[in-house]
């Protein structure tokens, strides 16, 4: 059945939602939060058409038909499960038999059908048509007033060197050191644009990680000097950006506000031009132009799944977003990966007009067209293993490469041949019956002789006044920092219906099925009203429910949003952004107004349709427990995303603490007969505590609402414990506040409010330290 939704709806957050609606309407009609003679008759019908109702009856007649064990029940097991509704008989076992594989079967075959002709297709990307933005693109390009803001904005410009730059990891299988990069040397210049290339494998990726300081594992040879001075990694991440090759945005937010938020957190407050909100507004403009995405300024930038930006655009937006904060030194990771011609050369074009505001740029590049290639002014080609095979000027139509390689033996490139794939194959591997080491023979060259001499130059007698430092990590203070992250998980909030809408949507509506259960009751007399008791634990047992699937959709919903934000938090730190605090603070404020607004729509619908309660005095306990519930489940939720590192590992970890929390609320157990073990696991549980002051502020009443007929173990208990009631009766009314105790054994009180209230701020105190703790110490991100 659920296989059949999945292939049916179009996305995960249809399935998440639609799936959990139908498991309440199972769960809560299946005979056993419910019993079957406490079913409405207006839900009567989802009763026999439910396969957790047919497989519970089965599962009681085969337990109670046989046996003596129980035949304390007067009339024994049989009369037993007829009180609660069900039929005795091993002819039952027969039908539910004869409805669920009938049943299997025919989702069987509809999930075939729904596999052979439900095809889920992605949406255009694209959300303006291609030749709008092309006509767009044009204007842009030419519009060199709208650049000069961004051309002019005072920086430091930077000559990097990098001096035998080794890496090297140990294998995880046989525990050996692989050296990946070997000796490395070069240098990229201000205004320059330098291509890092090589066939897979040979380490280009890993040179530039090392270089940017990308690398958090491995061990790392080597010197790095700008300007002269040693590289400084606070400083150095102020002023270098990284670009990488899958690069993460919010889908929510606007082309302009992705790249505003950038530069509001990294552009150097010291400067005059950006100090001002306007200037810092009117400089991502000119980025904008400069990237020619002002015709999308005002898109979302959407996701792949839902619509949105193309590939091309979200390149040239990713380096829109570094760009914004004014660095001296650009790298991309092959930056024209998955693109087209037209999009790599509109890419690359980008690229230049940063170069040529003196800004040094590095990208790594993967077989890329001639016209992309003759782009860059500087080329550095790897080999397997990390060996430079060629680091220089390329030359005006490549010729310093070419002469390089043919002048020592390569086979000599062909008319139209580009030369980025020849460099890759032309270099013959044996001469004359000898083998022919491409990087000892450029390590015995004069280009690798006028290479060190060149980084001995630019790190000699290195000018103060190029030295790049910044007295704090980051550019703008701590309450700046969470300010804007607070703004901006707002808003991904307040653009996310999938979510919010969702789950608010979903409380009312479970609410109402939930409480209509309840309608024969709702605003009777209750001097003259009764419950039967079978009604009367469906309502505590519906209270349960509530409490365990409106927590279930709170943490699974809110995993893969916390999910998306984690991941982009990542790269914002890794280019010093900001800290974990300020996402810490942001994701816990951007939560409250959703927890409360949720609890608060389940309590008043349930309220009112169920009738039961009266809102002076139940009320306000009823939302607060149930608030903290959502809470509990949605902040457990956003640890869980930050501690582990993939969404199947969280739903492990969701699934124990839904787990635990229904089998030791007290319900399914009654918390009277939780011994050893089992009470451990019973004082463990957050959602005993929420479900117990629930059970007694609620349902505190004293009048008599509940009818006890004998042979029920609640009329004995009320024989015992009221007055009211004696022996000879075989019928006596007891109340809500005696049928909790009877229920709970005396163990759920209201005098345990405080305790209580205590121990689930604790648990709460307990999810936000441990999202605080995971954000600090964890980055899942390959490097």
């Amino acid at each position: 059945f659920y296989s059949t939704l999945s292939n049916i709806l179009p996305n995960k957050a249809t399935v998440q939602g639609v799936g959990t609606f139908f498991l309440l309407l199972m769960t809560q009609f299946g005979g056993f939060i419910v019993y079957p003679d406490a079913i409405p008759v207006w839900y009567e019908w989802l009763y026999w058409i439910n396969p957790f109702g047919w497989s519970m009856q089965a599962l009681v007649a085969n337990e109670f038909q046989t046996g003596t064990k129980y035949n304390v029940f007067p009339g024994g097991g049989a009369q037993f499960v007829t009180e609660k509704g069900f039929k005795p008989g091993g002819v039952r076992i027969s039908y539910s038999f004869a409805f669920l594989l009938p049943f299997t079967v025919l989702f069987v075959f509809v999930l075939a059908i729904v596999l052979k002709y439900v095809r889920h297709l992605g949406k255009q990307n694209s959300t303006i048509k291609d030749e709008e933005i092309y006509k767009s693109e044009i204007e842009e390009s030419g519009n060199i007033a709208s650049q000069n803001f961004v051309t002019h904005l005072p920086f430091i410009p930077v000559d990097l060197t990098f001096k035998n730059i080794s890496y090297e990891v140990v294998t995880s299988t046989t525990g050996e050191s692989l050296k990946i990069l070997t000796n490395v040397n070069g240098f990229m210049k201000a205004g320059r644009m330098c291509a890092l290339v090589g066939s897979s494998g040979a380490g280009k990726t890993t040179l530039m990680d090392v270089i940017s300081l990308r690398k958090t594992s491995g061990i790392v040879g080597g010197e790095v000097h700008l300007n002269g001075f040693p590289q400084e990694r606070e400083s150095f991440l102020r002023c270098a950006a990284y670009v990488e090759q899958f690069d993460i945005q919010s889908p929510e937010l606007t082309v302009r506000e992705t790249v505003l938020f950038s530069a509001k957190l990294r552009l150097d407050p010291s400067i005059e031009a950006t100090a001002k909100t306007a200037d810092k507004e009117r400089f991502v403009d000119g980025v904008l132009n400069m990237l020619e995405l002002t015709v999308l300024k005002d898109s979302q930038v959407g996701s792949y799944e839902a619509g949105g930006l193309t590939f091309e655009q979200r390149k040239r937006l990713a380096i829109a977003v570094e760009f914004a904060g004014s660095p001296s030194i650009l790298f991309l990771d092959e930056p024209t990966s998955g693109l087209d011609a037209r999009g790599a050369l509109v890419v690359m074009r980008a690229m230049k007009r940063i170069a040529d505001t003196g800004r040094t740029v590095c990208a790594t590049i993967h077989q890329p067209s001639s016209a992309v290639f003759e782009m860059f002014n500087d080329i550095l080609l790897l080999k397997t293993g990390g060996q430079v095979v060629y680091f220089g000027e390329l030359g005006e139509g490549s010729t310093n490469l070419i002469n390089y390689f043919e002048s020592r033996g390569a086979r000599p490139i062909e008319h139209g041949e580009n030369p980025a794939s020849w460099m890759l194959r032309a270099p013959v591997k044996e001469k004359d019956g000898v083998m022919v080491d491409w990087a000892d023979l450029y390590t015995s060259s004069d280009q690798y002789t006028t290479t060190l001499n060149t980084i001995e130059s630019l790190n000699e007698s290195p000018d103060e006044s190029k030295k790049i430092t910044y007295d704090s990590p980051f550019a703008t203070t701590f309450s700046k920092r969470m300010r804007y992250m607070v703004g901006r998980i707002g808003t991904i909030y307040l653009r996310s219906p999938a979510y919010n809408v969702t789950r608010s949507i979903v409380a009312i509506f479970y609410a109402f099925i939930q409480g209509a259960v309840f309608l024969r009751h709702a605003y009777t007399d209750r001097n003259t009203d009764r419950f039967t008791e079978n009604e009367a634990s469906g309502l505590i047992g519906t209270i349960f429910l509530a409490l365990n699937i409106i927590g279930l959709s709170s943490i699974a919903m809110v995993v893969p949003v916390m999910k998306q934000i984690r991941d982009v938090f990542y790269k914002h730190r890794a280019s010093g952004m900001l800290g974990h605090t300020s996402l810490w603070i942001a994701s816990f404020t951007a939560e409250i107004p959703y927890i409360i607004l949720v609890s608060l729509l389940y309590s008043i619908v349930f309220f009112v349709t169920s009738g039961v309660f009266q809102f002076q005095g139940d009320f306000a306990a009823f939302w607060g427990f149930f608030t903290f519930n959502v809470a509990i489940h949605s902040y457990f939720g956003q640890a869980f995303i930050c501690v582990v590192k993939d969404l199947p590992t969280a739903g492990a970890l969701q699934g124990a603490i839904v787990g635990t929390n229904i089998f030791f609320s007290g319900f399914i157990v009654r918390p009277q007969f939780l011994n050893g073990f089992a009470r451990i696991g019973w004082y463990f549980s957050f959602g005993h505590y929420v479900y117990e002051s629930i059970i007694a502020n609620s349902l505190n009443d004293d009048s008599p609402r509940i009818r006890a007929e004998f042979p029920s173990a609640f009329l004995n208990f009320l024989i015992e414990e009221d007055p009211k009631c004696t022996t000879d009766m075989v019928v006596c009314d007891g109340s809500f506040a005696q049928f909790v105790d009877f229920s709970f054994g005396g163990e759920y009180t209201t005098q345990n409010n405080g305790r209580n209230i205590g121990i689930l701020i604790l648990y709460l105190v307990a999810a936000r330290m441990l999202q605080w703790f995971a954000l600090k110490k964890f980055n899942y991100v390959n490097t």
